[in-house]
């Protein structure tokens, strides 16, 4: 990474490939962070005990596709890096 830092001569280019990269750290973070909630939600599910899947307010997320299961616990990740909120109770 250090040579691609030493082939850039632009500050402009510098500082939008910093913020590149600090994008794509949060955003693997956030993946980090969805996933594990899923898997919360799937453990708890499995063991028997409340849980986010089937709790999550009118429309129960288990027993959807796994495309919008992941989908909603990245947006409820997104919200914890974020002033925003979502009710996952």
């Amino acid at each position: 990474m250090n040579t691609v830092y030493d082939m850039i001569d632009s500050e402009y280019t510098f500082i939008v490939l910093d913020l590149c990269r600090l994008l794509v750290f949060i955003l693997v973070l956030n993946h980090v962070v969805a996933c594990g909630w899923y898997l919360v939600g799937r453990l708890t599910r499995d063991a028997g005990m409340s849980n986010w899947l089937e709790d999550a307010g009118a429309i129960p997320v288990a027993g959807t596709n796994l495309g919008w299961e992941y989908t909603t616990s990245l947006h409820w990740s997104l919200t914890q890096f974020t002033p925003g909120s979502m009710d996952v109770s």
